[in-house]
């Protein structure tokens, strides 16, 4: 064996070494997501004993639905450990995109709620607020960023497909609004008084947060592209 051949050998052993590191790296991360997400959840039902309408905050819904997908990626991220192998699926990147979105959409707006010119503030530091809009969005983002395998250059569509989890929420909770289920003064966001705000500003609302929605599901699979290849840079050095 020639030393090309050796060169090789030791490049693709340092790979996979860098390759196993990475997987096992976002496993933790995806634990503690989980144990977050779970115990935070159970926590604001307990807390504030508003039984089924706890569910009605997109916060809690996000935090369920990111829960559930990283359960499932555990599961992949552990397929791919066993049987040495990077498994790519659009919809398993798409429904990763879309809980990376909504996480950082959650983010985004408690930060610009904690600004002084707003007169209301949640109480973030409270377990379940600090895990729901702080520590598991951060880790959501991060654990997609570094570990998914990313995807080619996407259109506006695929991009729009990062909004998925905005659309269901839409959809379920402002029909849950306009049939009276949710009555009005337990309404979550004031954006969602449809009959309050009146029809332009409804529209203008709902655009700004496909707008930012958008925004997050390009800034996030740009970042994916780029610091996904991170792990395995300077194998030669290594």
């Amino acid at each position: 064996m020639n030393n090309s051949e050796n060169e090789i050998d030791v490049l693709l052993k340092r790979f996979q070494e860098r390759y196993r590191q990475k997987k096992i790296l976002n496993l933790l991360i995806s634990f503690v997501i989980i144990v977050m997400g779970i115990s935070s959840v159970i926590f604001i039902y307990e807390y504030d004993k508003e039984g089924l309408l706890t569910f009605r905050w997109m916060t809690v819904d996000g935090t369920i639905f990111t829960t559930i997908m990283t359960i499932c990626f555990v599961a992949v991220n552990l397929t791919e450990l066993i049987e040495d192998t990077e498994l790519t699926m659009r919809f398993a990147y798409f429904a990763r995109l879309s809980s990376a979105v909504a996480e950082g959409l959650i983010m985004t707006v408690v930060l610009i709620s904690q600004l002084p010119m707003f007169p209301q503030h949640m109480h973030i530091l409270r377990y379940d607020m600090m895990c729901m809009h702080i520590l598991i969005p951060i880790l959501t983002i991060t654990s997609f960023v570094f570990n998914d395998s990313p995807m080619p250059h996407l259109g506006f569509w695929d991009l729009m497909k990062g909004t998925s989890f905005i659309t269901v929420y839409a959809i379920v909770i402002l029909t849950l609004i306009q049939s009276g289920v949710v009555v009005k003064e337990l309404i979550p966001y004031f954006f969602l008084d449809l009959e309050a705000l009146g029809a332009p500003m409804s529209v203008a609302v709902f655009l700004i947060i496909y707008g930012i929605g958008y925004l997050l599901s390009l800034g996030l699979s740009i970042l994916n592209r780029k610091l996904y290849w991170n792990w395995f840079r300077n194998l030669k050095e290594s």
